[in-house]
């Protein structure tokens, strides 16, 4: 009989059950060996879960691409998908095409119309639907609480990661002055400008998880000086974590009427997250920047909720290569060390046509 095993998927809640009730053995669909495996059938149940959120479109896809791709559920190192969803789900579903229905994609399309009317209609007492919907002031007011805006607080919070305090991380700057490590720190609040996490005035700290990533993010020229310092956590930090959200996320642990809307809670912070993790340009308008930096204030200032804790900061990938970076809401949770001074000796472009 073929085994499935915990390397065929990223949900957690699937991860648990072949935990509990899985054996030692060779997996069927991965290959990988001496590894907790399970018999597909077992699986069943967990993957109708989401069957609310499947409809059948001649136009779509096969559905072993929707549990792959759309779901993240399914992980890309199984060698035969078609075949193991079919195990799971029944043959049934084999000679169809399959789409998420249309209404997971109704935060995406109300973000693209939230950025619009915080740029250019009012950024300071939005009235749009998607801020009415998730984006609400009294989190404490249970009453004031709507489902949105409760499984958009739940889904933020399944995203947060740890790091333990004495995590290192690095700071650079580019200076061709002497830079010592008071001068690595957040910039005073009467001097900070706009970032693509920050608005103006209100200071974070940018920083890296690796040294190569956070020289990369300052852009330095070829000759240029920079000073890098390693900052480590004095506390444990709690992070949003954005870099996958589909895939970090354990969607099956959410109640079966809560899964449509936890999915469009992700494609939303898919889609922030995405732009988060855009190159900085030095031409692009500070006006840009509005809509992330919105949601990075929201994160910042959310309290408590249900025993959900304020959050340290968010993790997004770099726009450079496979690292990625950190956005502290206050450096006073780090212990920054004196930098160290470097000169950059090269600088790689890489250009596609557009």
């Amino acid at each position: 009989m073929s085994q499935c095993c915990l390397n065929c998927f990223t949900d957690s809640a699937i991860i648990e059950l072949i935990q509990r009730e899985g054996d030692i053995t060779r997996c069927s669909f991965c290959n990988s060996d001496e590894v907790l495996c399970i018999t597909p059938d077992k699986l069943t149940g967990l993957f109708e879960l989401v069957l609310g959120c499947i409809v059948e479109d001649e136009y779509g896809e096969e559905i072993q691409k929707v549990y792959v791709d759309e779901l993240k559920i399914v992980s890309e190192t199984v060698l035969r998908p078609c075949e193991l969803i079919t195990q799971i789900m029944g043959d049934g579903f084999n000679e169809k095409r399959f789409a998420l229905n249309e209404g997971i994609a109704e935060y995406q399309d109300a973000w693209n119309a939230f950025k619009n009317h915080l740029i250019r209609e009012n950024r300071f007492f939005p009235n749009n639907s998607l801020y009415g919907k998730i984006f609400i002031n009294e989190i404490n007011n249970e009453e004031a609480i709507t489902k949105e805006a409760a499984v958009f607080l739940r889904t933020v919070d399944a995203l947060s990661r740890p790091r333990d305090s004495g995590s290192i991380f690095y700071r650079a700057r580019v200076s061709e002055k002497a830079l010592g490590r008071n001068e690595m720190g957040s910039p005073p609040a009467e001097i900070a400008s706009a970032g693509r996490a920050n608005p103006v005035g209100i200071p974070y700290l940018y920083i890296a998880e690796d040294f190569d990533t956070c020289c990369q993010e300052v852009r330095p020229s070829n000759g240029a000086k920079i000073y890098v310092s390693k900052v480590i956590a004095a506390k444990d930090l709690k992070l949003v974590d954005l870099t996958a959200p589909k895939q970090k996320i354990a969607l099956l642990k959410f109640e079966e009427e809560e899964i449509e809307l936890t999915l469009k809670c992700l494609n939303l912070l898919q889609q922030f997250s995405e732009e988060l993790s855009k190159p900085v340009l030095p031409e692009k308008s500070h006006l840009d920047y509005i809509p992330t930096q919105f949601i990075c204030e929201y994160l910042r200032t959310i309290s408590s909720y249900q025993g959900i804790q304020s959050y340290d900061g968010i993790i997004f990938n770099s726009s450079y290569g496979s690292g990625k970076n950190v956005v502290l809401f206050s450096d006073d949770a780090v212990v920054i060390e004196e930098p160290v001074a470097h000169t950059v000796t090269s600088v790689s472009v890489e250009v596609e046509k557009v």
